[in-house]
């Protein structure tokens, strides 16, 4: 029997290190929440008197983890959060015979949400 590989949370827990620094760089302090099984959520909630810019932090998040904002969930939460999905292509390629023929499989499942609390 073939069981399936669960490799989302070992994924996401190794960009999870990198994103915290960057959110720390903007005043924010990053933390994890959720199973990490088909997504990634995260809350950054400030840290520090003065914050840098939200969109530069969520742009500097995009750049590292080589995704995009989706903006069709982008948007207001409740109680004065702001929500953002960065949807992060990877994929893989396969082949029924050998490496001369591969096709390019892409995860649309593999994303990013991430709630911002506001500062106070």
């Amino acid at each position: 029997m073939n069981k399936p590989i669960h490799a989302k949370p070992s994924y996401y827990a190794i960009m999870f290190e990198p994103l915290k620094v960057i959110a720390l760089k903007y005043g924010y302090n990053l933390v994890l929440h959720g199973s990490l099984n088909r997504d990634m959520d995260l809350i950054a909630i400030p840290w520090v008197e003065e914050l840098g810019s939200v969109d530069d932090m969520i742009k500097e998040f995009c750049e590292y983890v080589g995704g995009q904002i989706n903006k069709d969930v982008k948007g207001d939460a409740p109680h004065g959060r702001k929500w953002y999905v960065i949807d992060i292509y990877r994929g893989g390629y396969t082949s029924n015979r050998g490496f001369d023929e591969l096709t390019y499989h892409p995860d649309p499942e593999s994303y990013i949400d991430i709630s911002v609390t506001p500062k106070i």
